[in-house]
């Protein structure tokens, strides 16, 4: 529970300041200790978390990342979204920001997001691709890691804008800076990845648990069972990329022991292992990237405070996807570019957190169901909603109490709209465009969604799977050796209780059937 008193409200007249949005690609919410991880310490994250408004059910609404970007960056419903090298026609949030007097920007490590069509060239005032080396094995130090660099340029670049401002350049700045994390080369120490080997995971039930006879941490620098990020689909699949390229399966690729690539000795090392330990030796190696984010994102914080860049700031931190810890599907995501992934093998619920000037809201965390097309719709409305913050009115009582359960996931519906004939979910709205997400500092009921769709990457996507109150409803297409079998076979449902279900362990279509047609109903009618 959390009181908003007077002094957590903006000064009246506060300048409008700069925005600051950083997207983390696999940063998975369950391994984070402001999200409850009690097995794994970031001391880094959870400061920030202290200080920022922290959203529990943020959900990326795409597997694809160009498309989770269109979202991002545009505001677009995954329902409309359609793969194209074409800008689409909505209108970027780079553009909203420079028509409103903001010099733009775009940072990333990842060709393809530097590079995204998705921004008009004349919206951005520059765009960097910041250097990467990619190693052949995990680095020595700290300072070595991608993570380190990446942090380190960011900082050196805000530095320099911040300098700028004072000094001839007054206008306000929109820095999007994105990192590839643990979707590019694993180059975390090993150091690091062996600290954790007491920690397993519990086949029976997914828990965390601790025991003392562990396998070795996965060792090898490109992500398990991920294609390479710099093997997209314009640049094809060139050199080496049949050694990393992800099975069609759950599997692992099975190869040869004699191989003289370190990379595919240790993939053959952990297809030998069984279900338990090979999921235990890749998370083991996920947590040691973990605890390098989270010392870098910490001193990277500590820097750009000194510099006072964060003082009339909004601060934005998202995941984009998570990455599969493997349990009860495959590790990382089955499937490559030319075969979509099953959804119960990528973890769609990812960290989000907003920290506002002034401290406003500060340690506040809301439940509500929320996705990338509501941080644009808030990142569009900021320059005029900033102000609502310093005033009694937006307020509305001297003492504003946020309980834990405000905004309950379920849609509110008032007695006259009460469905009818048993048609639990009639009143959906999956295509709800984007909505302010402060607005739920002032009004626990103004923005909240009924319902999320997922696709696996755009509109015309087989598998897609819709959130909504207590349920999760999966969709896959049916396979070739499923069709063979019975020519008339359908999509496949699968339906879990959520969020007690976070991991998708048991599937309840069977037993709740009409749920799950009423839920499948309202998914195909958003196509």
């Amino acid at each position: 529970m959390k009181i908003i008193t007077r002094s957590q409200r903006p000064k009246v007249g506060s300048r409008l300041g700069d925005i600051l949005c950083l997207t983390i690609d696999r940063l998975n919410s369950d391994a984070l200790g402001a999200y409850g991880a009690t097995w794994l310490d970031t001391p880094g994250f959870d400061a920030l978390a202290s200080e920022s408004i922290l959203f529990d059910s943020f959900y990326a609404t795409s597997l694809d990342l160009d498309a989770l970007l269109r979202a991002f960056w545009r505001g677009e419903s995954p329902s409309r979204l359609v793969a194209s090298d074409e800008p689409p026609d909505a209108e970027s949030i780079f553009r909203v920001m420079k028509r409103r007097g903001y010099r733009t920007f775009l940072l990333s490590d990842d060709e393809r997001v530097a590079l995204s069509p998705s921004v008009d060239s004349d919206d951005c005032d520059e765009r960097f691709l910041l250097d990467r080396v990619r190693p052949d094995a995990p680095v020595e130090t700290l300072d070595q890691t991608a993570f380190f660099k990446n942090f380190e340029e960011l900082a050196r670049f805000l530095v320099g804008l911040n300098d700028a401002q004072r000094i001839d350049e007054p206008a306000p700045w929109f820095v999007w800076a994105h990192f590839s994390g643990w979707n590019d080369a694993w180059d975390f120490p090993m150091e690091r990845r062996e600290q954790f080997r007491e920690i397993v995971c519990d086949p029976e039930t997914g828990d965390l648990i601790q025991e003392e006879s562990d396998p070795k941490s996965y060792s090898a620098v490109a992500p398990p069972y991920l294609p390479r990020a710099s093997h997209s689909r314009r640049a094809g699949r060139n050199r080496g990329a049949a050694d990393v390229r992800a099975p069609r399966n759950d599997e692992p690729r099975k190869v040869g022991p004699e191989s003289k690539s370190p990379e595919l000795r240790e993939r053959a090392r952990l297809a030998a292992l069984d279900e338990t330990d090979r999921r235990q030796s890749v998370l083991q190696a996920y947590c040691g990237g973990l605890s390098v984010f989270d010392k870098t994102l910490a001193g990277f914080l500590e820097l750009i405070k000194q510099h006072d860049i964060l003082k009339n700031a909004l601060f934005a931190l998202a995941g984009t996807r998570g990455l599969a810890f493997g349990y009860p599907g495959g590790l990382g995501r089955p499937g490559d570019d030319d075969a979509p992934s099953r959804f119960y093998a990528e973890e769609i619920r990812v960290p989000l957190l907003l920290r506002l000037p002034d401290g406003t809201g500060a340690t506040v965390r809301l439940p509500q169901l929320c996705e990338p097309r509501d941080l644009f719709a808030t990142l569009r409305d900021w320059p005029e909603f900033a102000p609502n913050l310093s005033t009694r009115e937006f307020w509305r009582l001297e003492e504003r109490e946020i309980s834990p359960l405000a905004g309950r996931w379920g849609d509110r519906r008032t007695a006259s709209d009460e469905p009818t004939d048993g048609d639990a979910f009639s009143a959906l709205n999956p295509d709800r465009p984007g909505q302010n997400l402060l607005t739920l500092l002032a009004d626990e009921e103004g923005a909240v969604r009924d319902s999320i769709q997922v696709v696996a990457k755009d509109a015309e996507s087989s598998e897609r799977a819709l959130i909504v109150d207590e349920w999760l409803l999966k969709t896959a297409p049916t396979t070739p050796e499923e069709r063979a079998d019975d020519p008339n076979a359908t999509d496949a449902v699968e339906l879990f209780s959520f969020p007690d279900d976070r991991y998708c362990v048991n599937d309840v279509a069977d037993r709740c059937a009409e749920i799950a047609d009423q839920l499948k109903t309202a998914l195909d009618a958003a196509r």
